[in-house]
C-alpha cells in the first residue's frame, strides 16, 4: 500500500438506516466526499466504525461497500480485528478478495494477551496473507492488552507492515518510533490521536489514522501538506484547529457527533446520512423516545 508521507487515513464511520442495516448509499456519498477532499486512504470497521457491534458478515459487507465506493481512487486499509486469530484471518482474506489494499487488526481483546500471544497472533496473520500488508492497531483503553514497545522489533521481523497507535500518549509513540527505527526496516507508524498529529510527524511517523478526518478532512489534509512543505507556522495553526475540533467532537459524544456533522456536510450536497447508531449504543435514545 503506497502512501504519501504524512498520510491522512480516515477512521471511517459506518452509516446505518433506522432499521440498523448498513446504508450503502450514505457510505458511498461520504467516501466520495472524502476522496474529493484529498485524504490518502480509508480505514473502515475500526473503533469509530462500530465494528465490535457488527457480525462478521456485516463487517465484510462494510469493507466490500467501502472498496466499491473508493473505486481504486485511494486505498482501503480494512480493519478486521477480532479476539480470535482464526476469525481475524478469515475476515482479512475476505477483505483482500473484495479489494482492500491492506488489513489492520487490533491487539487481541477480551482475554488477557501477553507478548507471546500478541506476537503469535500477528505472525499468523502475516504468514496467512503473503503479499498483503498487515498493520497492527493498539488501543489499550478498549482492549486492556498492551503492545509493549519492546515487542515491536519482533513484530516487524515477523512481517508487520505498520501500526496505528491509539494510546493517546506521545511518550509511548516516541518509544514505538524509536523501536521501529532500530530495526532499520520500512515501517508505517501512524498516530490515532488527531491532537498529536504534528508531534508524531516530528518523531518520524508516516501520518495519522483519525476519526476527525470524517468531518474535517480539509483541515487534516492541510496540516499534512503544510508539514511536507516545511511551512511550520501553518502546520502549528492547523494543528491547533484540528485539536480544537477533536476536543469538541469528543465532548459532544464522538460517534453521534461525527454522524451528525457528516449528515450536515452531505445535506449541503443533497445527500442523506442518518444519525443511527448500532445497538446498544443507540438504544437509550430509542427507549427515551417511547416514554
Amino acid at each position: 500500500m503506497e502512501l504519501n508521507g504524512a498520510a491522512v487515513i480516515v477512521a471511517l464511520l459506518t452509516p446505518f438506516d433506522e432499521e440498523g442495516r448498513l446504508d450503502e448509499r450514505a457510505l458511498g456519498a461520504h467516501v466520495h466526499e472524502l476522496v474529493e477532499a484529498g485524504v490518502d486512504a480509508l480505514m473502515p470497521c475500526g473503533t469509530t466504525g462500530e465494528a465490535a457491534l457488527l457480525s462478521d458478515e456485516e463487517l465484510a459487507a462494510v469493507v466490500r461497500a467501502t472498496c466499491a465506493a473508493a473505486g481504486g481512487r485511494i486505498p482501503v486499509l480494512a480493519h478486521v480485528g477480532r479476539p480470535g486469530t482464526g476469525p481475524t484471518l478469515e475476515l482479512a482474506r475476505r477483505a483482500v478478495a473484495d479489494g482492500a489494499a491492506a488489513v489492520s487488526a487490533v491487539v487481541p481483546y477480551y482475554y488477557p494477551a501477553g507478548p507471546d500471544e500478541i506476537r503469535a497472533h500477528y505472525a499468523a496473520l502475516a504468514e496467512g496473507l503473503v503479499g498483503t500488508p498487515v498493520y497492527g492497531y493498539t488501543i489499550p483503553e478498549r482492549t486492556h492488552n498492551e503492545l509493549e514497545p519492546g515487542l515491536l522489533g519482533g513484530l516487524i521481523e515477523d512481517g508487520l507492515a505498520g501500526l496505528k497507535d491509539s494510546t493517546k500518549s506521545i511518550e509511548r509513540h516516541r518509544e514505538y518510533a524509536a523501536a521501529a527505527r532500530a530495526t532499520g526496516e520500512p515501517f508505517g507508524l501512524f498516530v490515532g490521536t488527531a491532537s498529536l498529529m504534528l508531534e508524531a510527524l516530528r518523531e518520524g511517523s508516516a501520518g495519522a489514522v483519525v476519526a476527525v478526518a470524517n468531518v474535517g478532512p480539509e483541515l487534516c489534509v492541510g496540516l499534512a501538506r503544510a508539514w511536507r512543505e516545511s511551512r511550520a507556522d501553518d502546520a502549528e495553526r492547523l494543528q491547533a484547529e484540528v485539536a480544537a475540533l477533536e476536543h469538541e467532537i469528543h465532548r459532544d459524544g464522538t460517534i453521534p457527533s461525527l454522524k451528525r456533522r457528516v449528515g450536515e456536510r452531505l445535506a449541503e450536497r443533497g445527500a442523506a446520512y442518518g444519525k443511527a447508531l448500532r445497538a446498544p449504543l443507540g438504544a437509550a435514545g430509542r427507549v427515551a423516545a417511547r416514554r
